[in-house]
């Protein structure tokens, strides 16, 4: 069906686009460690509480949905240049110039005051940092879920495609993207892995 989707609402070109970005964002993302220490924290809060809303109990779809932040987190970092996408300022995120992410990840109460701009800014004001005509952030989505499916899927063969769903697939991308947001208007930045020594 998502195939079907994309060859009906994207060009060859289009298509072909959408299916480099995500490699690449594949890609960043399985070089990534981590999110900057405040963006994991935040990042694992807005998975656990999206969980308890939707009461998937199943540990594979947790860490399913937190590759998907990963994934989002990636695709900003991929798309912010390329396609000139907006910037956000700290205030957007209640914090100022100053604020010291690596500080407010051991503050008990920054995740409580940090999450509502977060999921404020993925679901009513995304498009305030992401300005992809709307057919093209939709198949990104599109392709982005029917390549997860297919990992998880052979990771785990128990996992349904339905646990895993283009609406809570954009739900994470969107969070994580927001949350690279919040690292660039305080010049946080996440770890990467350590490059492996060549075999001798």
């Amino acid at each position: 069906m998502t195939r079907r989707e994309l060859a009906r609402s994207m060009t060859r070109d289009g298509r072909k686009w959408v299916n480099e970005t995500w490699t690449a964002t594949a890609r960043t993302a399985a070089d990534l460690d981590s999110l900057s220490p405040l963006t994991t924290l935040l990042g694992n809060r807005l998975v656990e509480s999206y969980a308890r809303r939707e009461h998937p109990e199943d540990e594979d779809v947790l860490r399913a949905l937190r590759v998907a932040v990963v994934c989002g987190y990636a695709s900003r970092i991929v798309l912010a240049d390329p396609t000139d996408q907006p910037s956000l300022k700290p205030s957007a995120f209640q914090l100022n110039a100053q604020s010291d992410g690596e500080r407010l990840s051991h503050d008990d109460a920054a995740p409580k005051r940090l999450l509502d701009p977060v999921r404020s800014i993925a679901s009513e004001k995304f498009d305030s940092v992401m300005t992809l005509p709307s057919e093209v952030w939709s198949g990104y989505v599109a392709t982005a879920t029917l390549k997860l499916q297919q990992q998880f899927r052979a990771d785990n063969k128990k996992l349904a495609w339905q646990m895993l769903s283009r609406e809570r697939v954009e739900k994470m991308l969107r969070y994580g993207y927001v949350l690279r947001c919040m690292d660039e208007s305080i010049r946080a930045e996440p770890k990467y892995r350590e490059p492996q020594p060549d075999p001798a």
